[in-house]
């Protein structure tokens, strides 16, 4: 179901499996700091409105380099959020544009995130949904 939408992203949520998923638009060329804090806080805002569990983040057509200052911000700011929600796996699917990619990369490598949920690298998106959905058939499996 679509929680959120706007010119630079798209927000959805599978409550049955609880996956916060987001794509970003190639709008997202002309953000600008504060659009980028804004964005991210909505992001947060749903993952803790839903306590989403695991996050499918399209960045395919993320164009925006998060200085080293944003990268600090999520760090501190972000992820402590994404973790009082609940989160266990972050999936990315990785941004065509090689700066762009970098930036999320140094952005998630932040001590929080790297300390507190999974995170893994994607091609594609039917990749990152099954080494997400595998966590669901182990935990299904456990209870």
């Amino acid at each position: 179901m679509e929680i959120y939408k706007s010119e630079y992203q798209t927000i959805n949520f599978d409550e049955s499996k609880s996956i916060l998923s987001k794509s970003w638009t190639p709008k997202s060329e002309e953000l600008e700091e504060d659009n980028f804090t804004a964005e991210i806080n909505k992001i947060a805002e749903c993952a803790e409105k839903y306590n989403a569990k695991y996050f499918l983040d399209d960045t395919r057509d993320f164009s925006f380099t998060i200085t080293i200052e944003l990268q600090s911000w999520v760090d501190n700011e972000v992820f402590p959020r994404f973790i009082a929600a609940g989160l266990k796996k972050y999936a990315i699917i990785v941004s065509k544009e090689f700066i762009s990619q970098l930036s999320i990369e140094q952005t998630m490598e932040g001590q929080k995130g790297a300390q507190s949920f999974e995170v893994q690298y994607f091609d594609n998106t039917e990749e990152a949904k099954n080494w997400i959905e595998s966590s669901l058939s182990s935990a299904a499996t456990v209870a």
